[in-house]
């Protein structure tokens, strides 16, 4: 392919070419990867799209230089790092809005308003545990000191990228083994919302102590008030008009009016979430999804979702891989020696630390051992989330290319790790404690 410097002096249609071709390879890699996964190794497809956006990448075989010709995909040299063009980028993103919108209405809201405290309970054990411990790895190692608040902030950075959980990544496995809509499916997805705000919160702290060199209990506030009262209102007042939405949206009889519209309403709450409120896009469509899942709109449009979440979601994964750089691994001052004990360390960490911190409350929330399992594999994976957390810590100079290195590893093995043993943990019995059973299955 040609440079990006080239590429401006391109006709319009040669450039929209161009990412035609390039978004036609990254849907054949997922396929590919999804069918060698799912047929031959008995594990989930998006592990294989995961996998082949590895290959694929810029760092691996994407960045070859075939053929005496550019190579096919090239980082970007703008300082965003993406592994791929931006437009590429914006489809991967809006497919992670389409998952998460359709996650949202295959999602029980009762059970969900039901499963909010004691996944509250989940997500605050899995958020302060892994901080903790990503906090004591990075200084117990050496990469962090406790000598000033400039030396502590690498460590809260490995600390925030600790307490992601990778939301898209466990729906996509709960929704494959339709277990969506179970007490620990609902838990799970409910506590990764509440995580994401606390997580949201975090990191805006270490950035803002990162910036400012301190922080004040005013700025936490206001950022705290913004994130719960956004996410708590549209899901409050969004469920008490879902109904008046969807007769409004059933009102238009064209043909796909009902799906348009339905995306585009989880599109206006994902771009509010962002901008105004700074809350993942993500959490904006899965909220709105949900205060519509109780709606005859649902009906209307999920068996079409599942048609454009089958074309657009594998994307997402696949540019996911894509931005997994093994290169940068045991880069900067640090030996390679070093960076791999803290990578072993900081993945043993991040298993530990969501398994117990999310696993131990959840015991006490009403699941018995089995549910608490579940539900704490469903909260494991890091995914995208961390991976975004570490690249503003990259772009901004506060962790260099060792830490992002090691926090890639720790990413992949725990995004990795959770497919594969959350679906077995679902093949046990009743999740719940004795006496549960019936009230849920009641509800359900």
């Amino acid at each position: 392919m040609r440079s990006r410097d080239s590429k401006l002096h391109d006709s319009p249609l040669a450039v929209v070419a161009e990412l035609v071709l390039l978004l036609s390879v990254i849907l054949v890699a997922a396929k590919v990867g999804g069918e060698v996964s799912e047929r031959y190794l008995k594990i989930p497809p998006v592990l294989g799209e995961l996998g082949a956006g590895i290959l694929i990448s810029p760092f691996l075989l994407g960045g070859i230089h075939w053929f005496g010709g550019g190579a096919l995909f090239e980082v970007a040299h703008d300082g965003s790092g993406l592994p791929v063009e931006p437009q590429l980028f914006f489809v991967a993103q809006m497919a992670a809005i389409v998952l998460l919108f359709e996650a949202g209405l295959e999602t029980n809201r009762e059970q969900f308003m039901r499963y909010v405290k004691p996944a509250t309970a989940v997500a605050a054990g899995g958020v302060i545990l892994p901080f903790v411990m990503g906090f004591a790895a990075t200084v117990m190692l050496g990469f962090a000191d406790m000598d000033s608040i400039q030396g502590m902030i690498p460590a809260m950075f490995v600390g925030a990228i600790m307490t992601a959980t990778s939301v898209g990544i466990t729906a996509r496995v709960l929704a494959d083994i339709r277990r969506l809509d179970s007490p620990e499916g609902v838990t799970v997805l409910a506590g990764a919302v509440v995580d994401d705000v606390l997580g949201i919160i975090i990191l805006a702290i270490v950035v803002g102590i990162a910036e400012e060199g301190t922080v004040t209990a005013g700025s936490i506030g206001v950022i705290f008030l913004k994130a719960v009262g956004f996410w708590l209102g549209l899901m409050i007042i969004g469920s008490i008009v879902s109904k008046y939405i969807s007769n409004v949206i059933l009102w238009f009889k064209s043909a796909g009016g009902a799906l348009v519209l339905a995306l585009a309403l989880a599109f206006i709450a994902s771009a509010v979430a962002e901008i105004y409120f700074g809350l993942a896009m993500i959490i904006g469509a899965y909220t709105m999804g949900l205060a519509l899942s109780s709606t005859e709109l649902k009906h209307h449009v999920e068996e079409s979702m599942r048609s454009v979440n089958n074309f657009l979601v594998p994307i997402f994964f696949v540019v996911i891989g894509m931005q997994v750089d093994f290169t940068a691994f045991g880069a900067g001052d640090t030996s390679l020696g070093s960076a791999i004990l803290f990578a072993v360390v900081l993945t043993i960490f991040a298993v530990i630390s969501k398994i117990v911190g999310s696993g131990l409350p959840a015991m006490f929330v009403g699941f018995n051992r089995i549910g608490a399992t579940r539900v704490a594999l469903g909260m494991l994976p890091r995914g995208e989330v961390a991976l975004i957390v570490a690249g503003i810590g990259l772009t901004s100079g506060v962790i260099g290319q060792d830490i992002f290195g090691v926090a890639i590893v720790m990413t992949v093995v725990t995004t990795v790790l959770a497919p594969v043993f959350l679906i077995p943990a679902f093949k046990g019995g009743s999740g719940l404690k004795n006496g549960a059973d019936s009230e849920v299955e009641a509800d359900e």
